[in-house]
């Protein structure tokens, strides 16, 4: 697995982690929202975006965390 971390505009609500594939998400105080979570392959990331366009969240970073080994 591989961590991301996805930053959005906006504050989202707690209740959109379950439609996020349960990312924790994390309010920042610049009026930004943290998204970070594991995900199995790129159709899962893929997934992922598409729920936060779907939601009209507005993509400011995308970050791996991580690698498989």
């Amino acid at each position: 697995m591989t961590g991301y971390l996805i930053r959005v505009g906006g504050h989202l609500d707690d209740h959109w982690s379950a439609r996020l594939d349960g990312f924790a998400i994390t309010r920042q105080a610049d009026g930004t929202s943290t998204l970070c979570g594991p995900v199995r392959d790129q159709a899962e990331l893929h997934g992922v975006l598409a729920g936060l366009r779907d939601i009209g969240a507005t993509l400011v970073e995308l970050r791996r965390l991580d690698a498989d080994p």
